[in-house]
């Protein structure tokens, strides 16, 4: 008999949690409409199930995107080894799990080294799969496929080709057009013996130049983004670097950062920040551009992909 109570007790409370109240459960009781509370709970369980799949599936998926936020990281250089005078720092916060923004430092040869900051457009897993293509093309390997180095007749059976002829060359792919993607660079080249640079800037950021003395040198010369259907007019820009210059390069998810008014972080917003911040070592310095840029927007995280580098030399 109190089996029976027990049982009979389960089976009034069976459909609570359905949305309905006691009154309306009693009513359908009343005129034998239980199954329709039947198909009710049924269907809660079916949306519990698919909820449950669901929450595995993201769970997956953020599992995949951190992977990729890992291996992207990875590919990014963190610093410049055997060329004890010149000092390589940078910062990188993608906006979403993975950046469409990429940049590297590399040896070309015993003199020059090679540096690239890249801005694609758009964000998250598209731009940051272009951007691992991109860096893959862009090595200092010879070959006549690539496009730093190229093998010729004459010793030293290489020629490293200048700033302007790269952006050139990645203009003319078809594969940009077709994907509809294209992206701002900055492309540099520095006779790390000489302490001369040239570069060319193709719808980047131009760089920022803090001199030891203080001095800022910002120069405008550039042309429009790679892939863009327009004649191109690249110029290389030449200068040269001396003890305690430092050269910034950077995203426009710096100087595009807002704060709750809508006004910009701005190019002369962080172009004091560097030159306040010039005696301080490297580090310190990125870090005080990205303090300021926490600060200015009061946001935890960024709309757009950041990076920041920065060459400092001893």
């Amino acid at each position: 008999m109190k089996a029976h109570s027990t049982l009979k007790r389960q089976k009034k409370t069976d459909y609570e949690g359905l949305g309905l109240s006691k009154a309306d459960i009693a009513l359908l009781r009343k005129y034998n409409l239980t199954y329709l509370l039947d198909k009710i709970k049924d269907q809660q369980h079916l949306l519990e199930k698919h909820e449950y799949q669901l929450e595995e599936a993201l769970s997956k998926v953020e599992k995949d995107l951190n992977a990729a936020r890992e291996a992207q990281m990875n590919l990014l250089p963190k610093e410049l080894v055997g060329i004890p005078h010149i000092e390589f720092k940078a910062r990188f916060f993608p906006s979403q799990y993975v950046s469409g923004d990429i940049y590297n430092i590399f040896r070309l040869d015993e003199e020059h080294i090679g540096v690239y900051h890249i801005d694609i457009s758009g964000h998250g897993v598209p731009a940051a799969l272009f951007s691992v293509s991109l860096s893959q093309m862009l090595n200092a390997n010879i070959s006549q496929r690539n496009l730093l180095k190229v093998p010729v007749n004459e010793p030293p059976y290489y020629r490293i080709n200048p700033p302007d002829r790269v952006i050139a060359i990645l203009n003319d792919d078809q594969n940009f057009e077709q994907t509809g993607i294209y992206f701002t660079m900055i492309y540099m080249i520095i006779n790390f013996r000489t302490n001369h640079i040239t570069y060319t800037r193709a719808g980047h950021n131009p760089p920022i130049i803090i001199r030891a003395n203080g001095k800022v040198e910002i120069f405008e010369e550039g042309c429009f983004p790679v892939g863009w259907n327009f004649p191109r007019e690249d110029k290389v820009v030449e200068f040269d670097v001396e003890s305690g210059d430092r050269i910034f390069m950077y995203s426009d998810g710096i100087t595009e950062t807002t704060d709750v008014k809508d006004n910009l972080f701005g190019m002369e917003r962080l172009t004091a920040i560097l030159l306040e911040n010039r005696k301080s070592n490297l580090d310190k310095t990125l870090d005080a551009v990205l303090d300021a840029l926490y600060k200015f927007s009061e946001k935890d995280s960024f709309e757009d992909d950041v990076s920041l580098i920065g060459l400092a030399w001893e």
